[in-house]
């Protein structure tokens, strides 16, 4: 019985500790968020929330850049066995298309999505 003692303190610290730090610091970092607000209203300033306009184009992101991601997936399959290969487990060039292309996903959304704000702003 002993003997298991130190192994079950290990993992309960290893594990444990991590996880009980991370709470304790997103508590605080919400009391801290919770009093800046209190402060704010108290000194009848505006909300920066209350100026943020919310993403109006979800789908169109989540789509180009599932697109992205796909094109990037189907590039790494064709591309991969033309790559210098060290050893039989690694395999570089599926994630690094898939990754690059997701990216390219993200870079198209952005210059779609402000030249549609810029059309709305002059309507």
């Amino acid at each position: 019985m002993e003997g298991l003692l130190i192994p079950i303190v290990a993992i309960v610290c290893t594990i444990g500790l991590p996880i009980i730090m991370v709470i304790i610091l997103g508590v605080q970092a919400q009391r801290g968020r919770h009093e800046e607000r209190l402060a704010m209203i108290e000194k009848g300033t505006v909300l920066e929330e209350a100026e943020k306009k919310p993403n109006r184009y979800p789908a169109l992101r989540n789509g180009i850049v599932m697109i992205g991601l796909s094109l990037g997936l189907i590039v790494g399959l064709y591309v991969d066995p033309y790559l210098p290969s060290y050893n039989d487990y690694f395999s570089f060039g599926i994630p690094a298309f898939t990754i690059l292309f997701g990216g390219i996903g993200f870079i198209v959304y952005f210059f779609f999505s402000r030249s549609m704000q810029q059309k709305e702003r002059k309507n």
